[in-house]
């Protein structure tokens, strides 16, 4: 594919092929990560009606969590979803392509070098710095393309800081030459109880709204969405939360499981007190137990911190991990469960009805977000729901 604005690989030597990406299909996973559409799209529509009036983006960045940007997107937009949202200029051309009519914004900005291919694929960035602005302006010449401007309220990341923003704001000619299309921030704490950091954000970002007073204003990602109406803005940008964990970790999670992982049995077998488990023998069997290995490991997204922390279900019943995730599989205590529910080529549930995201999350010691952007391309993926 030739991309507009970008030059592309240097061309490959006389004989070599180009390899295209490879679907693993059902028969030949070792697991299989199903994907629930419908479920996408009631987490949308849930959160579009929690926003109550703002506009409700949609945050597709990294495949869309990990999930296939090319099956999440077209859902959403299919469900009323008009604005989304990726990290990348490169994301955000894959976009294109998919979704020709939508409104998408680059959150990482202008990447220097690549400013033609913005407006050559009508992406709006989201500009931090000075710097960006007149790189937009240079390159919109006479006719002002389309941006947004990233204030940045406390996070330390992106955004402009207070210096910035004041020279910005003390100069007409500069902002003449842009059409603002959002003015945003973001909360770094919006997911955590009992602080007063998104409060002290929002009080900077209305200092500075009076500063820059054109455009909408973008505020809340998924968490901010349910910290009240004040926090929301004129667009709301939910991200996690579309895919099933919970923006609000300190109570119920409101939104509906998207995903189920399951791994295949490889091996069962008897094991006497004293042997040890996996790399580093790092466990030592201090029973009789019976042990089976399961087809996934690091190098498939699940993390190397669930050594001797994460587990699975067998027909209802945990399976703790014993010893080191390795690459490509991992090892199970199933003493508890019966021979018949334990064989070679049967499934072993690692995400699902009893572990959620956020539970694998918790047992690694990181993330939903993680857990979901890590998922491997080796699993086969199943999707359900939408036009399926």
């Amino acid at each position: 594919m030739v991309i507009k604005g970008i030059d592309g690989p240097p061309p490959l030597p006389q004989g070599f092929a180009v390899m295209t990406e490879y679907v693993v299909p059902e028969h030949l996973a070792g697991a299989i990560v199903t994907v629930d559409l419908d479920a996408i799209v009631s987490n949308y529509q849930l959160l579009r009606d929690s926003a109550k009036g703002a506009i409700t983006a949609a945050v597709v960045k990294a495949d869309a969590y990990g999930l296939g940007m090319a099956r999440v997107a077209p859902a959403l937009a299919a469900a009323g979803c008009e604005v989304f949202f990726v990290a990348h200029v490169s994301e955000g051309i894959q976009l294109r392509e998919l979704l020709p009519d939508t409104e998408i914004h680059i959150l990482n900005g202008l990447l220097s070098g690549a400013e033609a291919a913005y407006g050559d694929h009508r992406l709006i960035p989201v500009l931090g710095s000075l710097n960006e602005v007149d790189r937009w302006i240079a390159q919109c010449g006479d006719t002002p393309l389309a941006c947004d401007i990233h204030i940045d309220t406390g996070m330390l990341r992106l955004g402009l800081p207070a210096d910035e923003l004041n020279e910005l704001a003390a100069d007409p000619a500069r902002l003449q030459c842009l059409d603002v299309q959002l003015v945003m921030s973001h909360f770094a704490s919006a997911d955590v109880e009992n602080t007063n950091q998104s409060a002290r954000q929002l009080m900077a970002f209305r200092a500075s709204r009076e500063k820059l007073p054109m455009g909408r204003t973008n505020l809340a990602n998924s968490a901010g969405i349910f910290l009240g109406a004040e926090y929301r803005g004129d667009v709301v940008r939910p991200g996690i939360a579309l895919y099933g964990c919970n923006p609000t970790p300190w109570t119920e999670n409101p939104m509906r499981p998207v995903i189920t992982l399951s791994a295949q049995i490889l091996q069962v077998r008897h094991v006497a007190p004293g042997e040890t488990v996996s790399y580093g023998a790092t466990h030592a069997v201090d029973k009789p137990s019976k042990i089976a290995t399961v087809a996934t490991g690091y190098a498939d997204g699940y993390l190397r911190s669930l050594s001797d922390t994460g587990y699975g279900f067998i027909s209802g019943i945990r399976v703790p991990v014993l010893g080191r995730v390795t690459m490509d599989m991992i090892m199970l205590d199933v003493s508890e469960i019966a021979e018949d529910k334990c064989r070679p080529g049967m499934w072993v549930e690692l995400i699902g009805s009893h572990v959620t995201v956020d539970d694998v999350a918790a047992a690694a010691g990181t993330i939903g977000h993680e857990i979901m952007t890590s998922i491997g391309a080796r699993y086969h993926r199943r999707y359900i729901g939408g036009e399926n």
